[in-house]
């Protein structure tokens, strides 16, 4: 199983409204949806992949994404080899959109693989096939669970809902959007937020979008990409943030990364 590297998109922004693809990839095909999205059936019907779905094509498989109403969508996709048997033995339905229910965890992995996989390291593409076989351990689990009872502890439904804030940084969260997520008013949210945290949850998402701009920057995305990635409305918004936590503007700290890489 490998990952192809030219062909792993982590939280893409896509300014189109559909993609067809009508004589397939040359190789296995995974799609995370963050919006609803028409797409192909095993039997070439037209049906609907909800958010937080997982979509599975084989290899020279006609397929489509149509989404419906909006401008522009957000998804992670990664086409990779894989030994058909080894897909078999795994009982994953293809073709056949694929709800998972702990988004938050699911998406806590697409994070680390991607992280693991543009840290520059000798080892990022062995990271990413590894995090691969995770992720598909985790859709097998969570189609086929196992007996074991697991009981609910105290923080666990706070750290479900911080892996999904985290995950998702181009999203524009608020304090009131967590709390709702969280089941809880915005008071008492913030009061056990910060017990377990030891930070507001602005701050906390604040410190993310920050470590998230600047290894974005030190691994040569531009700035509008960061932007969206992000979530901010304006490059002086960003550069304001951005300076008063590292000390020079984004531009600034992208130009001493690039020039550091080229010495080496």
């Amino acid at each position: 199983m490998e990952v192809s590297t030219k062909a792993y998109f982590y939280l893409k922004l896509e300014h189109k409204t559909d993609t067809h693809y009508t004589e397939g990839c040359h190789e296995w095909y995974m799609e995370y949806f963050k919006e609803t999205a028409h797409v192909l059936d095993a039997d070439g019907k037209d049906i609907i992949a909800e958010p937080g779905t997982v979509y599975i094509v084989p290899p020279d498989t006609p397929m489509y994404f149509i989404y419906d109403g909006i401008k522009s969508f957000i998804h992670t996709a990664w086409i990779f080899d894989s030994d058909t048997d080894f897909m078999d033995s795994l009982r994953i339905p293809y073709m056949t959109p694929i709800r998972i229910k702990r988004t938050g965890d699911f998406e806590r992995l697409l994070y680390e693989m991607n992280e693991r996989s543009i840290s520059g390291s000798e080892f990022g593409v062995l990271s990413r096939d590894l995090y691969l076989m995770l992720i598909f351990t985790f859709i097998h689990d969570e189609l086929y669970p196992s007996e074991k009872i697991y009981e609910v502890k105290r923080g666990d439904d706070l750290q479900s809902l911080r892996n999904t804030v985290m995950n998702s940084t181009a999203t524009p969260w608020t304090v009131e959007s967590m709390a709702r997520r969280a089941n809880m008013s915005v008071s008492t949210f913030q009061r056990q937020y910060k017990k377990l945290y030891g930070k507001t949850p602005i701050a906390d998402l604040y410190d993310m979008r920050f470590r998230k701009a600047k290894m974005l920057l030190e691994t040569g995305y531009s700035i509008p990409w960061v932007l969206n990635s992000c979530c901010f409305k304006s490059y002086q918004h960003f550069s304001h943030f951005f300076k008063k936590r590292a000390g020079v503007s984004p531009a600034e700290y992208k130009k001493a990364v690039t020039e550091k890489k080229r010495i080496k």
